[in-house]
């Protein structure tokens, strides 16, 4: 007769029933562990900007710009663009032409007039009579004497009176050979009773103390007179008194 037995077979079975517990309860940690990671959320990056609520309402608050002034830090300078700054060419503001526009000074120009000077050094015989009638020795009669006469020796060398153009020579029939001169300020002087030899041209140009002739003796209205130098002198074309503006030394 067999023996059997019994307790073996209980303590097999009991070992299995373990062991297939033990298998059961790793493999749903296991899934526990991965379900867990799975349904794990994702830590969030502060540096990342985080999702608003499309239910809550938010509102940006202005912001206004303060300038203050820091020690050591440079003010930004403003950017001035050409376009935005030049005028078209060509166009030019009143404003800015007043500006730049210097003040016009009006220059008047003086002519620089030296002093008239004698044209030989002589007595003088005949005054200019401003118009007064005086008895001519040569013709007896009463006229005006408009121009004064130099005494001088004939054949003494007769100068100009200042810068000037000779603007006519001629042999008249009263007062023989004849020189007629322009100067400054519209003034003529005319030489008369000169002797033929002439040191001038029409149309030349002469300076003061120019040597233009000598002193002649072909003046017939006043032949009766001392030898001398007749000489007239006009302005504007009205007789005046050459002593007037001659400067005697």
């Amino acid at each position: 007769m067999k023996k059997l037995s019994f307790g073996k077979s209980k303590n097999s079975s009991k070992g299995f029933a373990i062991a297939l517990a033990i298998s059961v309860a790793a493999v749903g940690t296991v899934t526990y562990l991965t379900l867990s990671r799975l349904n794990q959320v994702p830590e969030t990056d502060p540096s990342q900007s985080q999702t608003l609520d499309n239910t809550t309402e938010w509102s940006i608050p202005e912001v206004s710009t303060i300038d203050k002034e820091q020690t050591g830090v440079p003010k930004d300078t403003p950017t001035v663009t050409p376009e935005s700054s030049a005028e078209p060419a060509g166009e030019t503001t009143s404003s800015a032409a007043e500006e730049t526009q210097a003040p016009t000074i009006k220059e008047t120009q003086t002519t620089t007039v030296s002093a008239f000077a004698m044209p030989l050094t002589g007595e003088i015989l005949n005054a200019y009579s401003n118009g007064e009638l005086v008895k001519s020795k040569t013709l007896g009669e009463w006229r005006t004497h408009d121009g004064v006469d130099i005494k001088a020796a004939e054949g003494t060398p007769v100068k100009s009176l200042n810068d000037g153009k000779v603007i006519d020579i001629r042999e008249d029939s009263q007062w023989g050979v004849t020189i007629e001169i322009e100067y400054p300020n519209n003034i003529t002087a005319i030489f008369c009773g000169l002797s033929d030899d002439v040191k001038v041209k029409k149309g030349q140009e002469v300076k003061l103390g120019d040597v233009i002739g000598s002193v002649g003796n072909t003046s017939i209205i006043e032949s009766a007179e001392e030898m001398h130098l007749h000489l007239g002198m006009k302005q504007d074309g009205a007789w005046i008194d050459p002593m007037s503006i001659i400067v005697t030394r």
